[in-house]
């Protein structure tokens, strides 16, 4: 008797392929993995200094709607071509399929460049993010810049930056469960933090901007000379386009996941 197929595994025969891999991963794990990666406490704050310097309150405001809006679009898109196309391989597949025999292979050739790259560009500025968090905090607790703590040189900074990569190319060298494992506690963490900020803190603080600050407050003295409002804004987008990145890992891990 066969098992009774799901609609991944129905799609693969009409594409030709026979489901090879195991697909180990529950939706909650799936999922998980792409919100982790976001990290929103992560991304927000490594960056939230640059939303308040070009443009504050009013850019960081509708500067969520403007990244959002178009992240969205492409999330969206990518969900459609993953469900037609669920197979390994993911992005360099999907390139391949679309592109037609012809550009096939330089279409899986400069998305896997594209992507490579850009994986490194964010492992490596997020972990120096951590290593930069690390030497405030040692300051800090050691009686901080005008108390005569102790500031970590740059060099002390790079240190702490290789062993967290260090660190993190040991977590992925351990087997899928325990990947699983880690990615559901990172995205439980990450919606505690987010409850506690935008719940907790608001609710305690006894002090509060008003709404007109909020929403219509643009804030020009960004100390770097730009007076360009458009530009300001623009620059301010990097705060949410920085957390907005990640939501493909799914895809990535569709051939081990149960859904798309």
């Amino acid at each position: 008797m066969y098992e009774k197929l799901d609609s991944g595994q129905a799609r693969l025969l009409q594409l030709g392929y026979k489901q090879e891999l195991k697909r180990d991963l529950s939706v909650f794990s799936n999922f998980a993995f792409s919100f982790a990666i976001i990290s929103v406490l992560g991304s927000i704050t490594a960056l939230y200094n640059t939303g308040l310097t070009f443009g504050g309150p009013l850019t960081i405001t509708y500067g969520w709607f403007t990244a959002g809006g178009f992240t969205m679009l492409v999330g969206l898109s990518m969900a459609e071509i993953c469900s037609s196309y669920p197979t390994s391989g993911g992005l360099y597949y999907w390139s391949a399929k679309l592109a037609g025999q012809s550009w096939a292979p330089f279409a899986s050739w400069i998305t896997g460049w594209f992507n490579i790259v850009g994986q490194w560009a964010v492992t490596t500025s997020v972990n120096y993010s951590l290593a930069q968090l690390i030497q405030v905090i040692i300051l800090l607790s050691t009686g901080g810049k005008n108390g005569g703590g102790y500031l970590a040189s740059k060099y002390v900074v790079f240190a702490f930056h290789a062993g967290i990569l260090l660190i993190h190319a040991i977590i992925n060298s351990l087997a899928i469960t325990w990947l699983s494992l880690f990615g559901q506690f990172a995205a439980a963490w990450n919606m505690l933090g987010v409850f506690v900020v935008m719940i907790v803190i608001p609710t305690v603080a006894t002090e509060r901007a008003s709404a007109k600050f909020v929403f219509t407050h643009f804030n020009t003295e960004n100390g770097a000379g730009i007076q360009s409002k458009p530009y300001i804004f623009l620059i301010s987008l990097l705060m949410s386009q920085y957390t907005f990145t990640g939501y493909d890992a799914s895809a990535h891990m569709q051939p081990t996941s149960r859904t798309c």
